[in-house]
């Protein structure tokens, strides 16, 4: 295996996928806003580069979820299998089941 790996800007995800055949089938898999974005787009600095959550999406969360959790993973899981939260019902409806 080379000591160091080196691709373009806009290698194709299918090529990272075949060493990294779970990440890649977990993101191909995935229904999330993640899904269509290149390996790349993400990784974009050197091989192994894993980039913080918040470096695309600042802090999603008020200040007071943020220190209750302060890894994105401890409620979303990993980037490449993002957790999908079932939308909430609308009260009437909920009101309606009781």
């Amino acid at each position: 295996m080379p000591k160091q790996i080196i691709y373009a800007a806009d290698a194709q995800s299918k090529d990272c996928g075949s060493c990294h055949k779970k990440a890649f089938d977990l993101l191909s898999a995935s229904e999330t806003r993640h899904k269509p974005l290149a390996c790349a787009s993400c990784h974009q600095e050197r091989h192994k580069m894993v980039p913080a959550c918040k470096d695309c999406h600042g802090a999603p969360h008020a200040a007071g979820i943020m220190a209750k959790f302060p890894k994105c993973g401890h409620c979303h899981n990993i980037a490449h299998d993002v957790n999908n939260w079932p939308e909430t019902q609308p009260k009437e409806e909920t009101k309606a089941k009781q």
